[in-house]
């Protein structure tokens, strides 16, 4: 048989043209080949993996093919879901891909059993239909330390309620710009019980009396304005005792702390927790049968102890005349209502009232004790909370003795007491 040139032109082409499409394709193949064994350097954290099954449920084809999972290992070894999931799970399997045409946005969860441990799956079904050949698409993916992490929050959430539930404590968050306060867990009863709508946005009026709302407010603005100044929470164990009003309009002691956050949209937000106080403050005072602005200047009218007495606006209530002295005050009455700033010195002034607005805030005594003025001169100073029967802090009793170690020394009196 002869060939003509241009016959022979067009087999050679042709030739040419098969020979370059083999070779192409021998690339692709090798460079996917290449891909998948790069499965390899990273078997064990590759966690989703593609599963193609016929109709009836065995196992056609699987990719890729490099991954070390133990339900992957075994659906590759069994060819069917049958034998390696429980009775349970493989009948809950079968009722979802009956149903997953209609709801293919739904996942189907679902435990394995390995030789260790048990193993968690999400798996989403596509059913395929080509030429006339019907197969299922499942994308399988490993779910394990997502369930285990739910799992964690879970208890941890469960101990925290419980925690709360038991120690009637409570966590809240205050909105700096529409500042309203928010409980972000429950309030509790003396029994455990957890009190209707004590959750989210609260009315402050319900929750605090007025007075104490405003010592409330006042401790917020000062950590907010702390915080902006120096961009840190430098008192963050702080904290301040207010009374939450109860069921049955019953006032409760809580301690309140919180802590400034910077949010990433800039804006400051403010969280903390209440501690129930459910024993009574120390040296508590109450006004109830004595009349305290007669008893107190004439209680204690020693001559080495001073004594005074203020309202929450610092004026002086009453003073014994040892206090008065101190200050170039021959009677004690010229300095009732006085405000503390206009009878005491201005360098004792800011100790003393430093104190007393602590007192006034925790619902406390105080004392302190160490050197004061000059050497050798030692002070002891204690601040005491009268409070009401309603509890609330009005008026804060200060009392004082000034020492000086020098008539301590080389007394001969004194060291026949010791």
């Amino acid at each position: 048989m002869f060939l003509t040139p241009s016959a022979l032109a067009v087999i050679l082409f042709v030739g040419f043209v098969l020979i370059v499409a083999l070779a192409i394709t021998h690339m692709l193949m090798r460079g996917l080949k290449e891909k998948q064994n790069a499965y390899v350097s990273f078997a064990g954290h590759v966690n989703e993996f593609l599963l193609f099954m016929n109709r009836e449920g065995f196992l056609q084809d699987a990719t890729p093919k490099f991954i070390r999972d133990p339900l992957y290992e075994q659906i590759c070894q069994k060819k069917s879901f049958e034998e390696i999931l429980t009775a349970e799970e493989y009948v809950r399997l079968n009722e979802y891909l009956k149903g997953a045409e209609s709801y293919p946005d739904i996942p189907f969860i679902f435990s394995f059993k390995g030789e260790s441990d048990v193993r968690w799956y999400e798996m989403r079904a596509v059913l395929r239909k080509t030429f006339g050949n019907t197969y299922w698409e499942l994308l399988i993916k490993n779910v394990t330390l997502d369930v285990d992490s739910r799992n964690q929050r879970d208890r941890l959430q469960d101990n925290v309620d419980m925690l709360l539930q038991n120690t009637g404590d409570f966590l809240w968050s205050f909105d700096v710009d529409t500042r309203q306060m928010t409980l972000l867990t429950p309030i509790t009863d003396e029994d455990g019980r957890v009190i209707p709508r004590s959750v989210g946005v609260q009315d402050v009026h319900s929750l605090f009396l007025d007075e104490e709302y405003s010592m409330f407010e006042r401790r917020i603005n000062a950590r907010i304005m702390e915080f902006r100044s120096t961009n840190q929470n430098s008192e963050e164990n702080a904290s301040i005792r207010l009374r939450v009003i109860g069921p049955g309009k019953k006032l409760i002691w809580y301690s309140f702390r919180c802590k400034v956050y910077l949010e990433e949209n800039s804006k400051l937000a403010i969280k903390g927790s209440a501690r129930r106080m459910d024993l009574l403050f120390d040296n508590p005072i109450y006004d109830e049968v004595v009349n305290l602005d007669a008893a107190i200047g004439t209680m204690l009218s020693f001559p080495d102890i001073r004594l005074f007495c203020v309202d929450r606006e610092n004026r002086i209530v009453s003073c014994n005349q040892s206090f008065a002295l101190d200050f170039k005050f021959a009677n004690p009455e010229k300095t009732f209502g006085k405000r503390l700033l206009e009878v005491v010195r201005p360098k004792y002034y800011a100790f003393i009232q430093g104190t007393l607005s602590e007192v006034f805030e925790s619902g406390r005594a105080k004392s302190w004790k160490g050197p004061f003025n000059k050497e050798n001169r030692l002070l002891w100073f204690n601040a005491i909370p009268l409070t009401r029967a309603d509890g609330f802090v009005y008026r804060v009793l200060g009392v004082y003795i000034q020492m000086d170690e020098s008539e301590f020394r080389d007394n001969k009196n004194f060291k026949e007491l010791i």
